[in-house]
């Protein structure tokens, strides 16, 4: 079961994702704040990676995916594995990059910027991340 911090951060992603444009059709988790999100079904695997979230935006031509990190999460081969496939993942038509949500303790921006480096994603476009004062992750 997901700690109450890695809930709050998916659910902080996946609102953003939803500002965005996007409507969640998959979420992995259960979090009271979550509402009707809760009743999703878990996200589809991509290429052995399944996303804490995706969504589909409501122009219909843009999957994007939400992944929530917590301190102890961020700086590890998993979390590394993960970025390599979702944060490279693109559209069928191979023209858009498909949008990776990233939330964060805030304090831990650094080894997210690490981490990113290592896996060539620093710069990119197309993930936006999400510093998430610890404060708001207090059970």
């Amino acid at each position: 079961m997901a700690s109450h911090a890695h809930q709050s951060l998916l659910l902080w992603s996946v609102r953003r994702m939803m500002a965005d444009g996007f409507r969640v059709t998959g979420f992995d988790g259960h979090i009271d704040q979550a509402g009707e999100l809760n009743r999703l079904p878990p996200p589809f695997e991509v290429r052995g990676v399944r996303p804490d979230a995706c969504g589909v935006h409501l122009s219909g031509d843009l999957i994007g995916f939400a992944e929530a990190k917590t301190k102890n999460d961020i700086d590890n081969a998993h979390t590394r594995a993960q970025l390599r496939v979702l944060g490279y993942a693109r559209m069928q038509d191979g023209k858009n990059s498909c949008p990776l949500y990233i939330a964060i303790p805030r304090s831990c921006a650094y080894a997210l910027d690490r981490v990113l480096i290592d896996v060539g994603l620093i710069r990119a476009k197309h993930v936006y991340r999400l510093h998430v004062p610890e404060v708001f992750l207090a059970h």
